[in-house]
């Protein structure tokens, strides 16, 4: 007995290695890319209206996964873990989303293909939650009634639609073959759907499979497991399926050219004044005709009215009779419709000559009244 004690530890011990060995490492950490930055700043714009994911909860998604990433865990948990982190990746859009499973064990779903989230307005949250109610595989492999039950969503869907199926591309022939129900979908939704596919399988077979289903519409992608798990491979993947670059934002169209504006300082040399007088003559109002149509025009413009004088009589005298002449345009001005708020007058004198006093023909042209734009 005492020999048999040290063969049963050593049979023990090799249980205990093997039990060790067959448990799988734990899924390698993950930080999703940040998109959201990148759609605030304009980079990105949603490619899509519409997605549903197709997700493999047969029987078969309970065998290991043999693949290089998460090696020794169930296809079902590496499925799992790729949809949660294509959720985290993914930026908040304003779209519609969707997931349906098929293939669920009969404890938890007796459908061949259960609607889990949606289709509503797209959150990462509601995603999630959909995500946890498939929890446990054990069905049959109905893969075309899966493809069948995303197309049976989509029904009210308007604009572009992506559909991405997780699956280790195993099939139950016995219902409508996935490719049939995969052209079917073309059929419902022309240039405006692209199928993925998501391998997460062993096999060869498989592997053809999901390629050809992805090979159903035109822009369809045939991803793999291995190649999306790293943050990179997630985040081209979402790029791909989800996002476009955005249209270069137009330019602000130029300002208009400034309009050449009206000229504000006049001066009315033509306004003669009698000898003596402050009385706007016939000939005054004529040329004052001009000046009256641009006032009309820009009642923006605020005037003052300057009189001036010659040297010729006293210098108190000039200034109030400059001081009349200016007032009495100011008048005129206002009964041909001008707001006299606009208007001020004030008299110079003969204090600000434009000539030299030197004879009458200058002196003349000194005997004027200006229009100058003030504040």
């Amino acid at each position: 007995m005492n020999r048999s004690i040290p063969f049963v530890g050593l049979v023990l011990s090799v249980m205990l290695v093997m039990a060790g060995c067959s448990t799988p490492q734990p899924m390698t950490s993950f930080t999703p890319q940040d998109f959201d930055a990148q759609m605030r700043s304009g980079k990105y714009e949603p490619k899509v209206d519409n997605f549903i994911v197709v997700f493999d909860a047969s029987s078969s998604m309970n065998e290991s996964y043999e693949g290089s990433v998460h090696a020794g865990h169930s296809k079902f948990d590496v499925a799992k873990d790729l949809v949660h982190r294509m959720n985290v990746t993914m930026p908040a859009l304003p779209i519609q989303g969707g997931m349906t499973a098929f293939g669920l064990d009969p404890n938890v779903s007796k459908n061949p293909a259960t609607v889990v989230y949606g289709p509503t307005g797209y959150t990462q949250a509601g995603l999630e939650e959909g995500l946890s109610a498939i929890s446990m595989p054990g069905g049959t492999t109905p893969l075309g009634l899966g493809l069948t039950s995303a197309g049976e969503m989509l029904k009210d869907a308007r604009g572009d639609v992506a559909v991405i199926l997780f699956s280790d591309g195993k099939e139950n022939t016995t219902t409508t073959p996935a490719i049939e129900a995969a052209e079917a979908l073309k059929q419902q939704f022309g240039p405006n759907l692209c199928l993925h596919t998501v391998f997460v399988g062993n096999t060869d077979q498989g592997r053809q499979l999901m390629s050809d289903l992805a090979g159903a519409t035109d822009c369809g992608i045939a991803a793999s497991a291995d190649g999306i798990a790293s943050s990179q491979g997630m985040a081209d993947f979402v790029e791909k399926v989800f996002l476009a670059a955005a249209a270069p934002k137009p330019k602000p169209a130029p300002k208009p050219a400034a309009l050449p504006q009206p000229k504000i300082t006049w001066i009315l040399s033509g306004v003669n004044f009698d000898l003596d007088s402050d009385v706007v003559r016939p000939d005054a109002k004529e040329i004052l005709k001009s000046d009256i149509k641009i006032l009309r025009e820009n009642p923006q413009i605020r005037v003052e009215i300057q009189g001036h004088t010659c040297d010729l009589g006293a210098a108190e005298y000039n200034r109030d009779l400059s001081d009349r002449r200016a007032k009495s345009i100011k008048a005129y001005l206002v009964s041909q419709g001008i707001d006299e708020n606009r208007l001020t007058a004030r008299g110079y004198g003969e204090d600000r000559p434009r000539f030299p006093n030197d004879g009458e023909e200058n002196r003349s042209k000194n005997r004027r009244v200006e229009l100058v734009p003030r504040d």
